[in-house]
């Protein structure tokens, strides 16, 4: 579909709809204009505007503006009849100077724009040889320089070396950031090239972490600390964005005062890096704000229910811009789709983000009522990260993912040559044997369809799905959704949501599947929190998952509750200090084993102290961990590569030999019910590779 944006004439915005019965073409233009431009309700609006031209031509003015607004609804809704609309302005309406020479300018530019649709448009796409990999990054303005977050510290990475201009140069480490994190580009570089802003956590000795954002000078000066109102979960809530000069930042967080009840319900908030307290720009439903670089504007992704309508699961998202000093939010674009975080060019006269394996480039024009169409560029592969920015010669950093592979795969547990026994393409994860060890059981993924429990022999072979019987959409968690088996190999427990597809996932709840009938049964509901990583006690009669989030009025905790449903008993208190990522029960049924600190730890099932099972360790939200059978071992997951495993009487981690090629990536695990093999997902390509786009702007 062809879609542009209008940046409408302030004397024609009102802000809101009147109601009254008496038919004024003032109020009737009003309304039209407020459906369109900003509830995005072009088909109701084009009744409106054609009523008007039909019933009130004597009101010259009102139906030449209603004129140009049927072409302009007709050029988003990519109908032929735009320019018929602009020439009856011309022709009827010349008296109307303004409107005329808006119609005018319009059918100039539809005219170009068949002229340009015609020239095939081949941007240049510059695969830049980073040997560290980065995984994420932003650009520096002037585009020579990726600062990428890794290790634990900030890096600035000279993008053309001196072996050749698409090998780049050493990095440098710019600051070392405790608790700092990054995932998918969320960090920003100031448009005068001065400041980075990146996410950590900052923990304190009682457990508790608050949300800070680190401004680092590039000339290596003591960084500025911003503490974080409550931002909720999901990393992509958490893009910064900085002013010109550093001064001021621009995020997404929580209404103030309220908790989370859904992922995408977010307000828009600046606050000055100086020190001072935070002011809601944008109220709700909207994330992943961008400053313009002379800082008179802001764009963000915003979100509505679609049709108005707060109990259908499916979201509106597209692409607003509003003044950085509290203007009214004007819609850009009309895809209704998941766009996302903005950028901007050097000279704000365009914005940038993403669409699945696409680019898509609206131009910006404050004092005018028209611009021309956004232009779109066609990307080999999807990108995992925002746009990294646009410099100054026009051109576009993009990480775009590499050709991936995943699948299942065993491999004895003393190490050895892994095999695969799931065919490649179902998006595996969790990983889980049944107890006679015939069939290993994971979660399947993909777009169409959403999220599967399959099965595969454990020796290999065709993937057999389990019907689940439900309306609903239950899809499991990630991280953090189990697809643990029962140990008498009748169901299958899973973490999961309702409606989680379109993102509108309540407090995530515990089911267990019956794997023969696929009859789903609901064991937590109404939680405070979302509940993750349910594992089943070896007898059956219990599930133990964790709950709880990173607010400082919060913490995270361990519960039990009967496999049949009943009464929650919490197992760890503050002290414990739960990490984020899995939990499981010892072989015996007596503990429970975590991650905490630097340090895998076990509490008994019936309360009391935990002590440390495995010290000197890494963890992260994606980090797993599975008892033996017979308890003398303890494998764990604690990088992003591999999986090792700790004989529990040496206390030392010895890697898991898999045979696997060295960029091989493994993930979530289970061990054979003889001990004798692992099952693990393993990940072949799929990484980030750094491009810089260029020749994609039209020519004029």
């Amino acid at each position: 579909m062809k879609r542009i944006f209008v940046f409408l004439l302030c004397s024609l915005l009102v802000s809101g709809i009147t109601s009254g019965q008496e038919k004024n073409p003032d109020e009737l233009l009003s309304n039209a204009i407020y459906l369109e431009e900003v509830k995005g309700n072009l088909e109701e609006a084009i009744l409106i505007y054609e009523d008007i031209v039909k019933n009130y031509p004597d009101q010259r003015e009102i139906t030449a503006t209603a004129l140009f607004h049927l072409g302009l609804s007709s050029e988003r809704l990519g109908t032929k009849k735009a320019q018929a609309y602009y020439e009856q302005i011309i022709n009827k309406y010349e008296d109307q100077k303004k409107i005329a020479e808006l119609a005018r300018e319009r059918i100039s530019r539809l005219r170009v724009a068949e002229k340009v649709s015609k020239t095939s448009i081949k941007p240049k796409f510059t695969k830049i040889k980073i040997a560290s990999n980065p995984q994420n990054g932003v650009l520096s303005p002037d585009g020579n320089r990726l600062a990428t977050f890794s290790d634990g510290s900030v890096w600035i990475i000279p993008l053309h070396g001196k072996v050749n201009p698409d090998i780049a140069g050493e990095p440098i480490q710019l600051a070392k950031i405790p608790g700092g994190w990054d995932n998918g580009t969320l960090m920003s570089w100031s448009a005068d090239g001065k400041w980075i802003a990146v996410n950590a956590i900052d923990t304190e000795e009682s457990g508790v972490e608050n949300e800070i954002v680190y401004i680092i000078p590039v000339d290596g000066a003591k960084p500025r600390l911003v503490e974080m109102i409550p931002r909720g979960d999901y990393a992509f809530n958490r893009r910064l964005s900085l002013s010109h000069d550093g001064d001021m930042l621009t995020f997404s967080a929580l209404e103030l005062g309220k908790t989370e009840s859904f992922p995408l319900d977010r307000s828009i908030y600046t606050i000055p890096t100086l020190g001072g307290k935070p002011k809601q720009l944008i109220s709700g439903m909207s994330n992943k704000p961008s400053y313009s670089p002379d800082d008179q504007f802001i764009a963000y992704i915003g979100y509505s229910m679609k049709n108005n309508d707060p109990d259908n699961d499916e979201t509106i998202c597209d692409l607003w811009v509003v003044s950085a000093k509290n203007g009214k939010p004007v819609k850009l674009s009309n895809v209704n789709e998941g766009l996302s975080g903005p950028i901007w060019s050097p000279d704000s006269k365009y914005i940038a983000t993403l669409l699945d394996k696409e680019i898509i480039i609206y131009p910006f024009s404050p004092d005018k009522s028209t611009t021309e169409d956004p232009t779109k560029i066609k990307l080999p592969s999807e990108s995992p990260n925002m746009l990294a920015g646009w410099t100054a010669e026009n051109e576009l950093g993009i990480f775009l993912q590499s050709e991936r592979r995943s699948a299942i795969y065993t491999v004895p547990s003393t190490g050895g040559k892994a095999m695969q026994v799931s065919p490649d393409g179902l998006g595996p994860n969790y990983p889980a044997w049944s107890p006679d060890g015939k069939r290993i059981y994971f979660r399947g993924y993909n777009k169409e369809v959403g999220s599967e429990i399959l099965f595969v022999p454990s020796n290999g072979g065709k993937a057999i799905k389990v019907p689940v019987q439900t309306s609903e959409d239950l899809m499991s968690t990630i991280p953090g959704g189990a697809h643990n088996i029962s140990p008498d190999g009748k169901k299958i427990l899973i973490s999961t949501g309702t409606g989680m597809i379109e993102n509108k996932a309540n407090k995530s709840n515990l089911f267990t599947i019956i794997l023969e009938s696929g009859i789903p049964v609901q064991l937590t509901s109404d939680r405070p929190f979302e509940s993750y990583y349910p594992r089943w006690s070896p007898d059956g009669k219990w599930v133990a998952f964790y709950e709880g989030k990173n607010d400082i009025n919060d913490f995270r905790a361990i519960y039990i509750i009967p496999s049949e449903g009943g009464k929650i008993r919490q197992i760890t208190s503050k002290s414990d200090s739960i990490g984020r990522s899995a939990i499981t029960f010892s072989p015996d049924g007596k503990n429970i084993a975590f991650f905490s600190g630097s340090a895998i730890k076990t509490i008994p099932v019936e309360g009391g102290q935990s002590k440390v099972l495995v010290a000197d360790i890494r963890f992260d939200r994606w980090s797993h961990l599975a008892f033996s059978p017979d308890g003398s071992k303890i494998a764990h997951k604690v990088g992003p590569r591999n999986i090792w495993i700790t004989t529990l009487s040496e206390g030392k981690p010895k890697l898991l030999p898999t045979g696997l090629p060295k960029e091989s990536r493994q993930g979530r695990f289970s061990w054979s019910p003889d001990g004798k093999k692992i099952a693990f997902k393993n990940i072949i390509g799929g990484r980030p590779e750094f491009y810089m786009i260029s020749d994609f702007l039209p020519k004029k």
